[in-house]
């Protein structure tokens, strides 16, 4: 009787020892994504703007890089529908005084072809009484607003794609915004330099 016992307790010391580890490796993970940017296989980069404004020839650049099977299905399926999207997203204070951004994206793959395009981001939507009400989550001191830029992508080529972004609104230096950020499926954070 003693000894199963002894190695009760012997087994139950593995078995609290092998929890812990999982733990502490689940934990790990859980930091390695959190730092890496990526939720799921999306590349998330934000980018926070000085208090000063957003100059008009800031150009606010992100990276990713595609999965390898991303670019290894379009390769494949050419005439599938589906693929890859990019979202924006623009962060402003709620005194910001237009209904919507007009911005300007311009994108480079690894193999220097690049396509340049001209967006208008709504902000606010007016309402029945012809109110512009904010669009996306409103706080407090301001609002976030998600916006689809592309979907259906499909990468040609693996390597590091870049995204730069410049506001067209203001001549000058555009206040009221607080940060532009970029959600890339299928992607991972490109290394930093």
């Amino acid at each position: 009787m003693v000894e199963s016992r002894t190695r009760r307790r012997g087994a139950n010391r593995t078995e609290g020892r092998w929890r812990r580890q999982v733990r502490r490796g689940m934990l790990l993970l859980g930091c390695w994504t959190a730092a890496t940017g990526c939720d799921g296989g999306s590349c998330i980069e934000v980018c926070d703007l000085p208090d000063e404004g957003w100059a008009a020839r800031q150009a606010i650049v992100f990276t990713f890089r595609p999965d390898s099977t991303s670019v290894h299905r379009a390769a494949r399926r050419s005439g599938e529908t589906g693929g890859a999207w990019i979202d924006l997203m623009v962060r402003h204070r709620n005194d910001f005084p237009y209904a919507d951004l007009l911005l300007e994206i311009k994108g480079v793959a690894p193999d220097k072809r690049f396509w340049v395009d001209t967006v208008d981001f709504p902000l606010a939507e007016p309402d029945e009484e012809g109110n512009y009400r904010w669009t996306g989550r409103t706080y407090s001191n301001h609002s976030d607003v998600t916006h689809r830029y592309r979907s259906g992508i499909r990468y040609r080529t693996a390597g590091e794609y870049a995204l730069s972004i410049r506001q067209l609104a203001a001549p000058d230096t555009l206040q009221g915004i607080i940060a532009v950020g970029m959600i890339a499926s299928g992607s991972s954070a490109a290394a930093v330099r």
